[in-house]
């Protein structure tokens, strides 16, 4: 389970403590206001069952904090049964307010918090971008890792899909692989995400299935990494001969909607920047530097660790 995960189910069970509190002060008033009451009821419930179901799908029926939620649950119910009764719902609410407790320290008890790492690769044959990205994290005993190869299709001239492909047979034995659809994105929001395909649907030749462009990864994780899948070589920032041949590939919806872009060299960084600011003035939209100097990354490219020999 990723650490966003965990922090929103605590989040979530944060606001079921929220709601014991707004109940007892409507329980203090001279005339219980009993439609505002019913109404928190029903949203407790709800926000009781969305946690279950969530915990569920991370680990399967029959955990304890699922229990002591389907009894919370039974505890709404109660409650609203005791319309006449407002001496019976205070006491009933000490119950509720020490099963929420229960809950929240069941969650930080019971549900990792280590970070989550998936890499979405689409092409194998460009795994050499990611690899030594996913060995280090692989070897990270703080970090769950998964290689989800995702599917891709081919375009045709009018710019509908064609042909899908998925090469998730193509990859090394030693990479444990994850199959696109095994993987709930919704329900792990993982820590981060890794692509090495900036184009979305601006690719004339190919496109990935549409639901893993990057801005639809970005809702499900809070930090989106795109690492180029090619190398550009040594190219100098100030020869616009070389800039020109290369600035396509800058400015993509991969590069745009990415919070970080790792790239080669300090060379190819400062073009990166160049170029995201020479097309923010062309649109008359203005960029915060400072935080674009820290997005894009000159940290190099793992295929060079693929390539050079270990020292």
């Amino acid at each position: 389970m990723s650490r966003e995960t965990k922090k929103q189910l605590l989040s979530m069970a944060e606001t079921l403590d929220d709601a014991n509190r707004l109940m007892k002060k409507l329980f203090l008033k001279p005339a219980a206001e009993e439609e505002a009451v019913v109404a928190l009821l029903s949203d407790c419930q709800d926000a009781a069952v969305a946690i279950g179901n969530r915990i569920e799908a991370l680990q399967g029926e029959g955990t304890e904090s699922v229990k002591e939620l389907e009894d919370y649950c039974e505890d709404l119910y109660r409650m609203a049964l005791l319309v006449e009764d407002m001496a019976g719902r205070r006491e009933l609410l000490k119950t509720l307010t020490a099963r929420v407790k229960k809950i929240r320290g069941l969650i930080e008890a019971d549900l990792s918090d280590r970070r989550e790492v998936v890499f979405l690769p689409y092409k194998a044959s460009m795994w050499d971008s990611l690899e030594s990205v996913w060995m280090a994290a692989n070897a990270d005993d703080d970090c769950d890792v998964y290689v989800v190869p995702i599917p891709y299709y081919d375009k045709n001239s009018d710019g509908s899909f064609s042909k899908m492909h998925y090469e998730g047979e193509l990859y090394p034995d030693y990479v444990p692989i994850t199959r696109y659809d095994a993987y709930n994105f919704e329900v792990r929001h993982p820590d981060v995400i890794f692509i090495h395909n900036p184009y979305d649907n601006c690719n004339l030749v190919t496109s990935v299935e549409p639901y893993f462009y990057s801005d639809n990864l970005k809702k499900f994780t809070n930090r989106l990494v795109y690492i180029p899948y090619f190398i550009l070589g040594k190219i100098d920032p100030d020869d616009q001969e070389q800039v020109e041949k290369m600035r396509h590939f800058c400015v993509l919806p991969g590069t745009v909607n990415a919070d970080k872009v790792i790239v080669e060299s300090e060379e190819i960084r400062r073009i990166y920047i160049n170029e995201f600011l020479r097309a923010a003035e062309a649109q008359d939209v203005r960029l915060d530097v400072r935080a674009l100097e820290k997005k894009i990354m000159g940290l190099g490219s793992p295929k060079f660790d693929k390539v050079l020999p270990t020292p």
